[in-house]
């Protein structure tokens, strides 16, 4: 008899794990309020070049949880495959930002930010092409609805997506940026978020490194605002929300995760406002309300398969 398709549901993948999902849905959230901060610190950072405030935000974060891992007297203590894939994801989530950033310059923020986290797509197709799993309809519903509201949270025409530079570099960060959470997941399944995370971390730094080095862009001379703002990416969007999605990375399918994500752009949207005086519009409103729907419909749908 052929066996059917393992398919890890939301509500099985907490219950082996012992942790109630009201515990896992209020750490990810968590996780997105501070991966929210992540572009406004970007901003804040100016005038040190995107890709040098990204590598100073993962190299702060790798000494912070080295520390940590010391100071605790925890070693490295993953699986072989997990380590390989912690190491990997990172090397993912370096080159994401490192084309995410870049990006920016060459398109709006807004376009950037949708673009990048269009990572439902890529995470799905690999779900159901790779992995051979199957992905309900309502799934497909809601991840859709989510990018839609994105979209008109963010405020981005077609016109703006169109253009050939950015949107290509967006597009391809976003590949990258679901490689990582595959990959992560992955090193989840039998690892312990600290080390995985570190490990991610380092591959990161080592790799914005390399990209900062071919870019000739200068690693010194900056203002304070621009240490403090890349040490606030540190603290509060890697350390802060990093790890809470890392730890919920574990418990959550990768699809549920990509559109839960789908959230960071609604969380820096309401930061938006609330520091910067950025007004939302109705229809902005709108859009929001879609992402949180979309979201919820995923979610579901992840519970009942």
């Amino acid at each position: 008899m052929r066996r059917p398709p393992r398919h890890r549901t939301l509500r099985t993948a907490t219950a082996r794990a012992g942790d109630p999902l009201a515990r896992v849905a209020l750490v990810f959230s968590a996780g997105l309020v501070g991966i929210s901060f992540a572009a406004i610190f970007v901003r804040l950072a100016l005038p040190a070049p995107p890709v040098v405030s990204a590598f100073y935000r993962m190299l702060f974060a790798s000494l912070a949880l080295g520390s940590w891992l010391l100071l605790r007297g925890r070693r490295l203590e993953l699986p072989r495959r997990s380590a390989l894939a912690a190491l990997a994801s990172g090397l993912c989530f370096g080159t994401d930002l490192a084309l995410w950033h870049t990006a920016i310059v060459h398109t709006s923020v807004a376009t950037a930010t949708l673009l990048v986290n269009t990572t439902p797509v890529y995470v799905g197709l690999y779900w159901v092409l790779v992995l051979r799993r199957p992905l309900s309809a309502r799934f497909a519903l809601g991840a859709a609805l989510a990018l839609a509201g994105a979209s008109l949270l963010l405020g981005v025409s077609w016109q703006e997506v169109a253009g050939p530079r950015g949107a290509a570099l967006a597009l391809a960060a976003a590949v990258f940026y679901s490689g990582y959470l595959l990959l992560m997941s992955a090193a989840r399944r039998a690892g312990e978020a600290l080390p995985a995370l570190f490990l991610a971390s380092l591959g990161s730094t080592l790799v914005l490194l390399l990209y900062t080095s071919l870019g000739g862009d200068p690693l010194l001379g900056f203002p304070a605002s621009s240490w403090l703002a890349m040490l606030g990416a540190a603290g509060v969007s890697h350390l802060g929300g990093v790890m809470g999605i890392v730890w919920s990375l574990r418990y959550l399918p990768a699809p549920v995760a990509s559109v839960a994500l789908l959230g960071q752009p609604l969380g820096t949207a309401l930061l938006g406002w609330w520091l910067l005086g950025e007004a939302l519009s109705p229809l902005q409103a709108l859009g929001g309300a879609a992402v949180l729907l979309g979201i919820v419909l995923a979610s579901q749908s992840a519970r009942r398969d």
